[in-house]
């Protein structure tokens, strides 16, 4: 759509769903073609559903714009109003005024409410969901190229890893990445390591190296540090993971000989990450670390689907592999 082309810009539109970055993306999306066309120092109001009144929302979306051709009113936490103003916003939106874009956002609403079905009618009722487990990392590969820079899937997958499935961290990380990279126009895994390693998440590193090492006390004092400091249990999980297939791969390449330099791009590693890997991985036998992997997709399902508490899990696991007595 051309910068000003107002032609399918709806009257109204209701954006809702869980992830609160998503909607203010989309709030910032309206908010710019709104912005090309019309002065929004005088043509916007925004209302907080929680602290406002359906009469000043329709009062608001009814008043002419001044010296422009639309006005925008943006409604954040609608779904905090009461019933009877969810009707009144339900009873204009089936015949909203033509030269104003109201914006309602919600967390949840009713698909079979009154006003998603005006919504529906007369202008966009959308849901913004979360993307899919697997489908993180090319967040983190889209969030870095709206700044301008590329990154592999596994630099993307590594960021997930140790911030968690949290678009809201996962976009300040990638801030911090794009700054830190400077004019580079590549993210790399070492970018990751020195950045996203530098905050709290950092002795996630520390962690997978412990257990690479099969440090056992140095593993467990550094798991209960993570989780007295907030961090998330599965994501924590999830970096394990991801370092025990390295360690995985590393072993296997490794025996037919690939040096890890050359090994790197297999498993998803910096050259340097890849040589810690290798030695790493030479303290494990083959059938301990595939004991290593079904150990952390038992210890998966139990933190998802039991009572258990997540840590006590994480340490039986940490015990059971990097405190096994080797053969």
């Amino acid at each position: 759509m051309a910068a000003g082309d107002l032609t399918d810009l709806k009257p109204v539109y209701l954006i809702y769903g869980q992830e609160e970055l998503l909607l203010e993306r989309a709030v910032r999306r309206l908010r710019d073609r709104l912005a090309a066309v019309a002065d929004l120092d005088f043509n916007l109001e925004t209302f907080d559903g929680a602290a406002t009144t359906a009469d000043e929302i329709v009062n608001a979306a009814n008043t002419m714009p001044f010296m422009s051709d639309r006005r925008l009113v943006i409604v954040r936490d609608v779904d905090k109003l009461d019933a009877a103003a969810l009707e009144r916003l339900a009873a204009y939106a089936h015949d909203p005024a033509p030269y104003t874009c109201l914006v309602l956002v919600a967390t949840k609403i009713a698909k079979n409410s009154k006003l998603y079905r005006a919504v529906a009618k007369s202008g966009v009722a959308y849901e913004y969901v979360a993307p899919k487990r697997a489908e993180y990392a090319g967040e983190v590969v889209r969030m870095l190229s709206e700044r301008g820079k590329k990154a592999s899937g596994g630099v993307a997958q590594a960021v997930v890893d140790l911030v968690g499935r949290d678009l809201r961290r996962l976009d300040t990380e990638t801030d911090k990445l794009a700054a830190y990279v400077g004019d580079a126009a590549t993210v790399t895994a070492e970018d990751v390591a020195q950045v996203v390693a530098a905050g709290a998440a950092a002795s996630v590193f520390e962690l997978t190296d412990a257990v690479g090492d099969r440090d056992t006390p140095k593993s467990l004092r550094i798991l209960r540090r993570l989780l007295q400091a907030g961090e998330s249990p599965l994501g924590i999980h999830a970096m394990l993971t991801r370092h025990v297939r390295a360690l995985v791969g590393a072993r296997a390449l490794a025996a037919r000989g690939m040096s890890p330099d050359a090994m790197a791009p297999e498993i998803g590693m910096a050259p340097w990450l890849a040589r810690n890997a290798v030695r790493q991985a030479s303290r494990y036998e083959p059938l301990d670390l595939a004991r290593a992997l079904a150990g952390l997709a038992d210890a998966e399902e139990q933190m998802k689907t039991s009572s258990a508490e997540a840590g006590l899990v994480l340490e039986r696991w940490i015990i059971a592999t990097a405190g096994a007595v080797r053969p």
